[in-house]
């Protein structure tokens, strides 16, 4: 009998049994809910986080209060009565929160605001007393490192540098190979900036002026920045809000900012945007918090001087940072991008109630199929499998909501939804595999990505998609009787020739109602033969 390990991306396919033990011990792991307080300069955030196994981490609860600690330091540097007890009363309504949820631990840690206060003893004593709580009071180097272990969980980039723009500090890291190389944080943030270079609303090109010179002059002290030309990941929701305006002003067709990416172009582009509106106006804008309306001046020069610094090819934007490389550190994990992709794809298998032993079947057949034909079709790579060994775990998911629309119901959650971490383009593409049923479906659903793919892209993914598509028809019986699969161009026609290990008089059937899709794709009449192995 034929049987497959194949491994890819860090992302391993096992036998059936195998596969289903090691699912089933995942499960059985006790689920944990743990809370994270995160005390900003610009927000309060409460995240509780549903832990199931070591990757499987889902936020449950997300809320944030402006309190904006930053504005209540006095110029030495004193929090005073007002700012901590706006803390205080913030504190307490997530205690009630916090109350309402089973939670094993709780990690409560402050940034810039509490570090810079020459009060910190007080405050963390009047908070105790008060609330209960204990504060962790990060330094700038151990905000750094979190940031970057939050961001290096979530994105598939060996090189690059992270940009964690707060209300009062931010903190900047180089990565080389997945390892954290340089960190520096600096003593300032949007509402810093706000307040020391923009003392109206609606700024004067005098005071942006300003403002780009001081940046340029703290940016250019940082000799490993220069010219790196490395990716830049911007982390936090000053770098959120600019990923969100961009969206709009693009009619971008994705409701998700998470991994989304943009040029100096496009940042040039939000600046000129929100400079040539009133500041009414600015907090209308579709894509800006109406509480980030007065910082988004300082947000964009910060991530332009850096960019320009660096001579980065890309800013992305990460939904993941601080809280989450707080968690990874307090729950003793390594942050492994691939281990989180690969239980990833299998807690969804859990979520849709899909038939993983089927979907296994699947990608050993389209292996051998894609094998198979590329023979005859010089279009395929190598590196197609990769998207094949994904789609194969979420194809056809949507049939777990309605079995005669489950295609629709398939792409529209894939696409909806980013469960892989995964770039935004490579996320689409899995949706459009995971999804293919016909020409015409196809190109429904990649209409608003049209662009996104050249017209070699588009007719490849729709041959990936009609080999997915085969290989689930092929494995409706789930009796794993295919051996070999060969492929003959016959000129006027392509041989297809299956080798079976059992009767196939159902797997015959269902492949020749179905083998049209593939016909259409490979433009060429398929001869469909199926023979008994030796």
């Amino acid at each position: 009998m034929y049987h497959l390990n194949y491994s890819i991306s860090g992302i391993d396919f096992i036998t059936s049994k195998k596969n289903k033990s090691k699912l089933d011990k995942a499960r059985v792991k006790m689920v944990k809910k743990i809370a994270i307080v995160d005390i900003g300069s610009n927000t309060v955030r409460l995240v509780i986080y549903r832990v199931k196994s070591e990757n499987a981490i889902k936020v449950i609860e997300n809320i944030k209060i402006a309190a904006r600690l930053q504005t209540y330091l006095n110029a030495d540097l004193v929090l005073n009565s007002e700012g901590i007890k706006i803390l205080v009363d913030s504190l307490n309504v997530f205690k009630e929160m916090i109350a309402l949820h089973n939670v094993e631990s709780i990690k409560i840690f402050a940034t810039a605001a509490i570090r810079s206060s020459k009060n910190i003893g007080e405050i963390k004593q009047i908070v105790n007393d008060k609330t209960g709580f204990s504060i962790d009071v990060l330094t700038g180097e151990e905000e750094a490192k979190y940031g970057f272990l939050g961001v290096i969980s979530s994105t598939d980039k060996n090189d690059g540098i992270t940009v964690d723009l707060g209300g009062g500090s931010l903190e900047i890291t180089q990565f080389r190979n997945r390892k954290m190389v340089h960190s520096y944080s600096f003593s300032f943030g949007v509402l810093s900036l706000k307040q020391q270079f923009l003392p109206t609303n609606k700024p004067t090109d005098t005071e942006l002026t300003s403002l780009a010179a001081y940046i340029q002059s703290q940016i250019q002290t940082i000799d490993w920045l220069k010219d790196c030309q490395l990716p830049i990941i911007g982390i936090g929701g000053s770098a959120r809000s600019i990923g969100a305006i961009d969206q709009v002003m693009k009619s971008y067709p994705i409701n998700s900012v998470h991994l989304y990416e943009i040029d100096k172009g496009d940042l040039d582009s939000v600046k000129e945007r929100v400079k040539s509106l009133s500041f009414n106006e600015i907090q209308t804008v579709l894509g800006l918090s109406k509480e980030r309306a007065e910082i988004v001046f300082p947000a964009v020069e910060v991530f332009l001087e850096i960019y320009r610094t660096v001579n980065a090819p890309v800013l992305q934007i990460s939904e993941k940072g601080l809280r989450d490389g707080v968690l990874l550190d307090h729950l003793k994990l390594n942050g492994s991008f691939q281990k989180k992709l690969s239980e990833s794809l299998r807690e969804i298998s859990f979520e849709y109630d899909i038939d993983l032993d089927k979907r296994e079947l699947v990608f050993k057949t389209a292996l051998m199929l894609f094998e198979s034909l590329k023979a005859v079709n010089t279009d395929l790579i190598e590196e197609d499998i990769q998207d094949l060994h994904r789609a194969s775990y979420l194809y056809n998911l949507g049939e777990v909501l309605e079995r005669d629309y489950a295609s629709a119901h398939s792409f529209y959650i894939l696409s909806n939804r980013n469960f892989l971490e995964l770039p935004h383009r490579d996320w689409i593409k899995i949706a459009l595999l995971a999804s293919f049923q016909s020409k015409a479906a196809f190109k429904e659903n990649i209409s608003p990505y049209k662009n996104w793919f050249e017209k070699n892209e588009r007719r490849k993914l729709r041959l990936l998609g009609s080999i997915l598509k085969f290989a689930f028809v092929l494995n409706n019986t789930k009796r794993e009787i295919i051996q070999e699969i060969h492929c003959n161009d016959e000129g006027e026609f392509i041989q297809l020739e299956i080798v079976c290990i059992k009767q196939w008089m159902a797997e015959e059937k269902a492949a020749e109602k179905q083998i049209k899709h593939l016909e259409n794709a490979l433009e060429k009449r398929i001869n469909l033969h199926f023979t008994m192995a030796d």
